[in-house]
């Protein structure tokens, strides 16, 4: 079979990110989010200028039917409908398993026919890249990959409808999945630092250097050692910058519980750090500027995941190790923290990419399979 396009997405549970045709990321929300809190992640990345409207169907407005080898999988609401509607989905434990979470496939598979039909393109035969979650990866490799296989290949038929005349389809997209390759998280990001745009690896990265990758997520934190182009331990931290913002979230009800009808939401949180200046809008018209705190509850944070980044690193190399990439969405925020802790015994990569570092790092993962794959013929 013809293998007529290439997606790439990412598999987390906050945000379902797709890529197309190599160097074209773009992202799709989806209605997972943390329990009782609306999240409002991935919806402006205008630096990708990606996020034109479209006439009929729009990310705002997704009431999406999937039908499976001729068996639909459901009718919902996902991305900002779901939200407005107030669908919200609990978070799980931190170490449950995707591979079988349905709404996370419901989602990954609306955010592919969402972006095929942005881009005209219908009855394609996609090679799907997917990122795996690293703990997956770790404990039982095969059940994982046996169940995104069963989730996601096969012939899909993707109805949307408007969601204020729920009978009437506004668009439809047809796409068969027959081919999946999986790159685990927080293995993936060090494919872009050590492959090149022809895929093969970069001189500095074959003499077997010694590097770890840091994957700071919003639920948690994935670790990976590398000796060369060889992986040589993994780990997962049940913590990520979900904490952060809880913990500043309480600090500030506490201190300001006049000025506040409730405690912030989390996603609030995140807004306020990302594009509010940390400042809080409270009741009355009354701005509270929260930037010490959040100044602080960093600082803190990134002390304690610097004695656990010095420990994993003499875990692994005894110390014999002085390169450390940071990448995920928190690196971009933390990144000045950690390094200030760090900088007199490592050297602290940061990521410009953020939330896109496992997608496009499995990008280059793929180039550099399909390099070596010829290499061998």
């Amino acid at each position: 079979m013809d293998y007529g396009l290439r997606i790439y997405v990412d598999g987390g549970n906050r945000l379902t990110k797709v890529m197309e045709e190599l160097k074209k990321p773009f992202s799709f929300p989806t209605m997972v989010s943390q329990a009782e809190v609306d999240l409002n992640y991935g919806l402006n990345f205008d630096q990708w200028d990606m996020e034109e409207d479209l006439e009929n169907v729009n990310i705002e407005s997704m009431l999406v039917e999937i039908i499976k080898d001729g068996e639909s999988m459901g009718k919902k609401l996902v991305g900002l409908a779901a939200e407005d509607k107030g669908l919200l989905i609990r978070d799980r434990n931190r170490y449950e398993r995707k591979a079988g979470d349905e709404v996370i496939v419901f989602s990954t598979l609306s955010g592919i026919a969402y972006n095929l039909h942005k881009h005209n393109k219908d009855n394609e035969n996609i090679d799907l890249t997917l990122n795996q979650p690293l703990i997956e990866y770790a404990i039982d490799r095969k059940a994982s990959i046996s169940k995104h296989n069963n989730n996601f290949k096969g012939h899909f038929r993707v109805l949307f409808y408007n969601i204020f005349s729920t009978n009437q389809i506004m668009a439809e997209v047809n796409f068969d999945i027959q081919r999946i390759t999986f790159c685990p998280e927080a293995i993936a990001p060090y494919y872009s630092y050590a492959i090149d745009e022809y895929g093969r690896v970069k001189n500095e990265y074959k003499d077997n250097k010694k590097t770890i990758v840091w994957d700071i997520g919003s639920g948690q934190i994935n670790v990976t050692a590398f000796d060369g182009m060889k992986v040589v331990g993994v780990n997962t931290f049940e913590k990520g910058m979900t904490d952060c913002y809880e913990r500043i979230s309480m600090i500030v009800y506490n201190n300001f519980r006049d000025k506040l009808d409730r405690k912030p939401f989390t996603y609030e949180v995140d807004n306020i750090i990302r594009f509010g200046n940390g400042i809080l809008k409270a009741k009355k018209g009354i701005d509270i500027d929260i930037k010490g705190i959040i100044k602080n509850v960093f600082d803190n944070f990134a002390y304690e995941l610097n004695k656990d980044i010095r420990e994993f690193a003499k875990s692994k190399f005894f110390s014999n190790s002085n390169n450390i990439v940071l990448c995920g969405g928190g690196s971009t925020i933390l990144f000045d923290d950690l390094d200030k802790y760090l900088n007199n015994d490592f050297i602290c990569l940061k990521s410009n990419i953020g939330e896109f570092d496992n997608v496009i790092g499995s990008m280059y993962y793929r180039m550099y399979k399909d390099n070596s794959e010829k290499d061998e013929e």
